[in-house]
């Protein structure tokens, strides 16, 4: 028995930590302050997301999960401060976390910024036991819910303007260490480091496209890759697609509803091991600009 609610935990534990890392990473090009806080105030006024995503749909107890962020320069506009906050749902664990963030901004052309931050917050598990089925009801060891809280603290620098980006990032310096429970200890997954990029290229007439990555690494040195392109029309609608080097191919398509509202929608379907065991994952998230003016200068395609 002991064991067997092992077993579990430890799979919420790997399974949590890859359903928010895929948050964070599938739609990076749209949301940048995700991945990298340096990347707070690059659209020059309050922006805010809303995102929600169905990990591998199909599959009993798949991850769902939600997040918000929103960031924003000061009147001092060297200055950007932002705010993220998820809550992510697999199996019997609940996790949620908040975080704020400070960036210095340092302008290296009219248009282009190259930025520094530093962010900090928490992380909350709760893990649910009431909802194993136990053969021995009356064991009292995970007859109670279990909440575990750890600091969070992150870095990120980036370099960006209209027609580019480049960030390096890492998002939680404390994520790897231990969960214990009772005489057992069970490893979480090691810090992860991001490195992102992208450019756009005008083809001529309304269209435009625009070719990015995001590279995520661990200290042991596994890798996992996003290779992504988009093309816009008219400063209005993306289509695109992207390969994730642990065996995903995703669909991207975003609409920039109004000058203040755009629409993100992305498709990662797993062409490895577990293709035969869900119909793939959805995100859909909504962006919006507050005050955004047509005549201001700001990296809108990113």
């Amino acid at each position: 028995m002991r064991l067997r609610l092992l077993t579990i935990l430890t799979f919420c534990c790997c399974i949590s930590g890859y359903s928010q890392k895929e948050v964070l990473m599938t739609q990076y090009m749209h949301n940048r302050y995700a991945v990298n806080t340096a990347f707070a105030g690059s659209a020059e006024t309050l922006s805010a997301l809303l995102s929600a995503r169905m990990q591998w749909t199909g599959m009993n107890d798949a991850p769902k999960a939600q997040f918000f962020s929103m960031h924003a320069p000061l009147k001092n506009d060297n200055i950007a401060l932002g705010l993220s906050a998820f809550n992510e749902n697999v199996a019997i664990a609940q996790n949620t976390g908040l975080s704020a963030s400070y960036a210095y901004r340092v302008r290296t052309s009219t248009t282009n910024r190259l930025a520094f931050s530093i962010s900090g917050g928490f992380y909350s598990a709760r893990l649910n036991w009431h909802k194993v089925n136990l053969q021995d009801e009356t064991d009292e060891v995970f007859r109670d819910n279990e909440n575990y809280i750890k600091p969070a603290l992150g870095f990120g620098m980036a370099w960006y303007g209209t027609d580019f980006f480049l960030g390096l990032s890492i998002p939680d310096m404390f994520y790897n260490g231990q969960l214990a429970h009772e005489s057992s200890e069970i490893e979480l997954p090691e810090t992860d480091y991001f490195l992102t990029g992208g450019y756009l290229f005008p083809l001529g007439g309304l269209i435009s496209m625009q070719p990015s990555f995001l590279v995520r690494f661990k200290p042991s040195g596994t890798t996992v890759a996003d290779l992504s392109a988009s093309f816009i029309y008219d400063n209005t609608f993306w289509l695109g697609a992207a390969y994730r080097t642990n065996s995903e191919i995703i669909a991207l398509a975003a609409w920039q509803a109004t000058p203040q509202l755009r629409v993100i929608y992305s498709y990662d379907y797993p062409t490895g091991d577990l293709s035969n065991m869900n119909s793939g994952s959805h995100e859909i998230s909504l962006k919006f600009d507050f005050g955004y003016k047509v005549n201001t200068v700001s990296p809108r395609f990113f």
